[in-house]
């Protein structure tokens, strides 16, 4: 068989297996995409129980792996696993297209730090932030399962100021309407309090108190914009010490 006969026939097999693929995705009623990202081994025993629990579920699940977790070996423990468990996964590494709309969500389990980041603003420059915008221009949900670095006993040992941006990106994705599984919450007694009653808080002054702390305002306290917007993603609790209107600083 000659070069171009032999080119001819791997084109046709490789269409063949393409056709064939498409239609038990569009038979399949309910359609899985799962994107794993970083190199975080200590949450895959919770990833495989949710991954089998879709499988369970009738979901026919179809994986994708972003760079990191190619190179590393969550890629090849992950196949492994799922198979040792009788679980069906179709892989597929491909980035969507416009028209790919054959499956019901998104789920990113144990979403690394670095795609976490990237997709609370707004950057698409690898795997996973692409498919979680397909997911959202589609209006299909996605499920998130955060890393072990972001999840309260883990976050707790980073510094401060790191840990409060982890936890603006991670209100973020919920701003966007994803479903996150292990967010980081603060009890409301537990809150430490910041006593602050300037006559300007100024975006300085709020990145000095960690996140979720209650500040106390003062009289016809002026707020700046960017304070009452680091204020909010921080989950910063204002409370006034009179009923007089906070007043907020216009430019």
């Amino acid at each position: 068989m000659d070069a171009q006969r032999l080119s001819h026939r791997l084109d046709s097999l490789i269409t063949d297996l393409l056709a064939q693929r498409r239609r038990r995705l569009q038979a399949h009623g309910k359609v899985m995409r799962v994107v794993l990202s970083g190199e975080d081994l200590a949450t895959l025993p919770t990833t495989l129980d949710c991954l089998t629990a879709l499988n369970q579920r009738g979901y026919l699940l179809v994986m994708t792996f972003s760079h990191s977790a190619i190179q590393a070996s969550l890629h090849s423990t992950c196949l492994e696993a799922l198979a040792q468990r009788d679980v069906e996964a179709l892989c597929d590494d491909r980035d969507p297209c416009p028209t790919e709309e054959t499956f019901s969500g998104l789920y990113l389990p144990s979403l690394s730090t670095n795609s976490l980041s990237k997709i609370a603003l707004g950057i698409r420059d690898n795997r996973v932030c692409r498919w979680a915008f397909h997911a959202l221009s589609l209006s299909k949900p996605i499920i998130v399962t955060l890393n072990a670095e972001c999840r309260d006993e883990a976050a707790s040992q980073l510094p401060p100021a790191l840990r409060a941006r982890l936890t603006s990106y991670v209100a973020t994705l919920g701003e966007y309407g994803f479903t996150i599984i292990g967010r980081p919450t603060v009890n409301p007694a537990q809150r430490p309090t910041a006593p602050v009653a300037k006559p300007l808080i100024t975006l300085s002054d709020v990145r000095q108190l960690p996140a979720g702390a209650v500040l106390s305002v003062g009289r016809r306290t002026l707020i700046t914009p960017a304070a009452r917007d680091e204020i909010r993603d921080r989950g910063i609790v204002m409370v006034q010490g009179h009923q007089e209107e906070i007043c907020i600083w216009q430019k």
